[in-house]
């Protein structure tokens, strides 16, 4: 049996320990006390889109520290945490590396560009995988995730262009379950799509609190983004990065046309985290942005007016 390892229990760790148990796997959280505790006494629950699944508390193991586990018995080790955790999660894997498999891969499952950097300091470009996720997630309560919307299959790949016959029973048991899933070999191309969705959207959705559908109903939301999108496409040319569309108008076509009705109801998890009065992933996206400007020196400034909007509302918690 394929045994996962999900590190954060949060929507999309939630989602994907339902679904891969319903495919068969062996799934054991490594979960904070509360989450844990809801998880151990009522099990975990996906809903929404793709239909409802439902693990019972009996059938799943949550640990507290990864030195709970038994020795060379993950498969798979997927990152489903904040981008914020990453230093700490890569080192206490590289502490407890005789937990995974010989063959057992990572597979980081976040928003942003980048978050492979703390993990290449302890692993091997083999070892780490990464997905591009275009699915809404929102956690209902803390053991259960709700998928809210889609636009496109999760992609599973390597940035490095390793093989990704290693990641095939991942993809297959999550497509099983019902969300669409697949491999890719031009993972680096997806995650520059998914990094154009997410700055643009995500954090002007929660500086104005209104989902994606309501960003393109006004001019002015929309002569935001369409700088977002410009500025973004200048970065990727002075970098060398390539996505799935060559200009900023074909990528624009794509975002009103398809993206954003097929997400039109979603918030984000910048929105979500405000709600929460929790720090958001801002670093890992505009923030992102803006660094790799500055390498060139090069003015992204409505990616760096949004870090500054989301950094003093962050402030006034």
């Amino acid at each position: 049996m394929i045994h996962t390892l999900i590190i954060g229990a949060g929507a999309i760790g939630i989602a994907m320990g339902a679904s891969l148990f319903s495919q068969g796997m062996e799934i054991t959280f490594l979960a904070r006390e509360n989450t844990g505790k809801a998880i151990r006494e009522g099990g975990i629950r996906r809903t929404g889109l793709f239909g409802e699944i439902a693990v019972p508390a009996e059938e799943i193991a949550v640990i507290e520290d990864l030195a709970d586990l038994a020795d060379h018995s993950i498969d798979y080790v997927l990152v489903c945490t904040k981008t914020l955790a990453n230093a700490d999660v890569a080192a206490k894997l590289a502490d407890q590396r005789e937990k995974r498999k010989a063959d057992g891969r990572i597979v980081i499952m976040q928003n942003g560009w980048g978050n492979d950097v703390p993990f290449r300091a302890y692993f091997s470009e083999g070892e780490i995988y990464q997905a591009r996720v275009i699915t809404g997630f929102s956690r209902t309560a803390p053991n259960v995730s709700n998928i809210t919307v889609h636009t496109a299959p999760i992609l599973l790949g390597s940035l490095y262009g390793k093989n990704t016959d290693c990641a095939e029973p991942l993809a297959h048991a999550v497509a099983a379950s019902g969300i669409p899933c697949e491999t890719t070999a031009v993972l680096s191309e997806a995650l520059w799509a998914k990094m154009l969705y997410n700055t643009t959207l995500n954090p002007l959705g929660a500086i104005l609190r209104v989902p994606y559908g309501k960003l393109a109903e006004s001019d002015d939301s929309r002569a935001i983004m369409d700088r977002l999108i410009d500025e973004t496409f200048a970065v990727m040319r002075c970098h060398g990065y390539r996505t799935f569309w060559e200009t900023p108008e074909a990528y624009k076509s794509e975002f009103y046309n398809k993206l954003i009705p097929d997400t039109a109801a979603h918030r984000s998890s910048t929105l979500q985290d405000m709600e929460k009065k929790q720090k958001t992933e801002i670093d890992t996206l505009n923030g992102c942005i803006v660094r790799l400007a500055d390498q060139y020196d090069l003015e992204v400034p409505t990616h760096r007016m949004i870090c500054e909007l989301i950094g003093a509302l962050e402030h006034n918690y």
